[in-house]
């Protein structure tokens, strides 16, 4: 754990409400988000992030430290939105899943969260205008559960492969396996979603995670 955050997460656990709030003020626009990319509304992905915080919050005894406290926070949000996206689709309400990511990468109790200032909805709103970006979240509503997941921890939030595999409780070797086949399968169904619409091919290069 990064010597800042271990120093702020003591300070929650002494009571101290400013260092809770310097954590939320650090992670807010990553939680908000990825909230975000997975609910497609601006504020209930402000809701949901300020109920992962109060979780991340009432949890805090249960960080051992024994990996970074941004990995321990990140796979709470990321069950809080799986969770949030299945009681969605159960009661028949329309949810983005983790493909959207595309658009990117106290004392007081729980009461004390602070409130979470977010990005202009309006610029993240725009994006959804893109046709390349649209193409790409419908290539990737056509991947496999295991494999969205992987490009959107490593190729859309930007996390080291040690990191996506400890958010997903996998060995780094399956990570890098499943990333490479889910880039290969991507592209081929961009390529065909393009030949099908009449647009060009996308270009050939590609990040290294």
């Amino acid at each position: 754990m990064a010597d800042d955050d271990a120093e702020l997460v003591q300070g929650c656990r002494r009571g101290e409400a400013a260092a809770f709030e310097a954590l939320v003020a650090r992670y807010q626009r990553r939680v908000i988000g990825l909230c975000y990319r997975h609910i497609r509304d601006y504020e209930g992905a402000c809701d949901l992030a300020q109920e992962i915080f109060a979780r991340a919050f009432q949890h805090l005894a249960e960080f051992q430290g024994h990996s970074s406290f941004s990995t321990w926070l990140y796979r709470i949000s990321l069950n809080a939105c799986y969770n949030r996206s299945r009681y969605s689709r159960a009661k028949g309400r329309d949810t983005a899943t983790s493909l959207e990511g595309l658009l990117e990468r106290s004392s007081g109790g729980v009461d004390s969260v602070p409130a979470l200032a977010g990005p202009e909805p309006g610029a993240l709103e725009r994006l959804e205008t893109d046709e390349e970006l649209a193409q790409l979240r419908e290539a990737l509503a056509d991947l496999a559960q295991d494999q969205r997941r992987v490009v959107e921890l490593v190729d859309i939030e930007e996390l080291s492969y040690a990191e996506a595999a400890e958010v997903l409780g996998l060995p780094v070797n399956t990570v890098r396996s499943r990333l490479n086949r889910a880039r290969v399968r991507l592209k081929g169904l961009v390529l065909r979603l393009r030949a099908r619409r009449g647009v060009g091919a996308p270009p050939t290069g590609r990040r290294n995670a």
